[in-house]
């Protein structure tokens, strides 16, 4: 039997297997995890390889969606937190990093990927280094941390999070967005399910996988929130080439017959992830 990664219990079983991949669920909390895991090198290589010309590539390119989709978010924290550092962990090419920059933050980002921090406008670029969090030795210095699409790709997804508590102040905030365990769509396409990525994703998590890692290592007043996306028809299925080629020959025949003004509009859709936000200690209320 496979242990838990996240509440250790010994009620896993095999979910599915996807390419070389095989995931396992828990039934006591619901995550599901790959193991065993690819090796961490190879996964370095693979996410510089998509920035220079696959996925990651069309990421860097969208950038005026991105800055849209951020900014959103932005909003969504701002009236929670104070302003103060912010930390954003696998930080990509420092979208995030800018909007919270412009909306008053003293901001910092942590990315692995070197050929996503070339892609980074060269007036963030210089907040960007190229490392994990667990070489950090500022403790007790953010005020917000944000880890978006990140702690999917961690086969020890509780350091990271014990880690982060030690480097946020007392009322510190740490918001995350990741896949959910628990979406309709996961029921309905099980392997098919684009969030389910060998060489990416180690860990999706359900609500209440999230909220005891959150707990367990310190965490309080946790809130579990949908999690949307700023998105063009377009976009999603130039993603959806790589990730599931069969919905991509449907939505691409589809996306034939409709007017370039429709494929090309932003919208906020809620496509499989959610945002959980806790915080550490006790600290001043943020300004409302």
């Amino acid at each position: 039997m496979i242990e838990c990664t996240i509440c250790c219990g010994a009620r896993t079983r095999q979910y599915c297997r996807k390419e070389a991949a095989i995931y396992y669920v828990c039934s006591n909390c619901g995550v599901i995890f790959q193991h065993p895991a690819p090796p961490p090198e190879a996964m370095v290589s693979y996410a510089d390889t998509e920035y220079e010309g696959g996925l990651y590539r069309e990421y860097v390119e969208a950038r005026d969606m991105k800055l849209d989709h951020f900014r959103t978010r932005m909003k969504r924290l701002s009236s929670r937190v104070r302003k103060g550092r912010l930390l954003d962990v696998g930080c990509s090419c420092g979208y995030f990093l800018e909007v919270a920059a412009a909306a008053g933050f003293d901001v910092y980002g942590l990315e692995f990927s070197k050929a996503a921090i070339r892609a980074a406008n060269p007036s963030i670029r210089s907040r960007i280094l190229c490392s994990g969090i667990e070489s950090l030795n500022s403790e007790g210095e953010s005020d917000l941390i944000t880890a978006f699409d990140l702690i999917e790709h961690l086969g020890r997804p509780k350091e990271f999070l014990r880690k982060s508590k030690q480097l946020l102040a007392p009322g510190g905030i740490l918001a995350l967005a990741t896949p959910d365990a628990e979406h309709l769509l996961l029921y309905v396409m099980r392997s098919r399910w684009p969030m389910l990525q060998p060489m990416q994703h180690l860990t999706i998590f359900s609500h209440r996988a999230l909220r005891i890692a959150l707990e367990e290592v310190g965490f309080t007043q946790v809130s579990i929130e949908p999690a949307t996306k700023t998105l063009s028809y377009e976009y999603l299925v130039n993603q959806l080439r790589i990730l599931t080629p069969t919905l991509h020959a449907g939505f691409r025949a589809l996306g034939r017959v409709l007017p370039a003004g429709m494929t090309r509009k932003y919208r906020h859709l809620n496509i499989g992830e959610f945002m959980a936000i806790a915080t550490w200690g006790e600290g001043e209320e943020p300004a409302q």
